[in-house]
């Protein structure tokens, strides 16, 4: 009986390093994590006769751990392994990213309201459907209107007479 109980208590903690390496591996909501936490905890205590030896074990665990992943990534491995983490890529203005439009092109420009302009509403100029936001009147539907000013994204018309 004391055999199989070894056994189990060396089968619970092996599960619970699986579980923690899924959950490093396969993003997820933590429950692998906890999952694992419970069984090395349960088998500590189970392979331990006092609560201050399962502790001991605990932190003891804990330490080993924390310095295999210090010696893995001072011996290179662990760079290798964080870089599958990690974007190496940068989106630059050159290349076209931005993450701000610039429309002060529209300054002065004409178009049409294409819905009607209840403080906030659609216009055309050209071939470009815009946001913006009228001056502070209703403009109608169809209303010719006028760029007065850009702040930022915001677009600010008034109707042409």
């Amino acid at each position: 009986m004391i055999e199989n109980l070894t056994l189990f208590t060396v089968f619970l903690y092996v599960v619970g390093l699986l579980l923690f390496i899924i959950e490093a591996v396969v993003p997820g909501f933590g429950i692998a994590g906890i999952g694992g936490t419970v069984c090395i905890v349960i088998s500590i205590i189970m392979i331990t006769n006092s609560v201050y030896g399962a502790i001991l074990m605990i932190v003891a665990t804990i330490a080993i751990i924390a310095l295999a992943a210090i010696v893995l990534y001072k011996l290179g491995i662990g760079k290798r392994v964080l870089k599958k983490f990690i974007l190496s890529t940068e989106q630059k203005n050159e290349e076209g990213y931005s993450s701000n439009q610039s429309n002060g092109k529209y300054i002065g420009m004409r178009g049409i309201a294409i819905t009607p302009l209840r403080s906030s509403g659609s216009i055309l100029i050209g071939a470009d459907k815009l946001d913006a936001v009228s001056e502070g009147d209703y403009i109608d539907k169809n209303a010719a209107v006028e760029v007065i000013r850009v702040e930022g994204r915001r677009i600010v018309v008034r109707e042409v007479k």
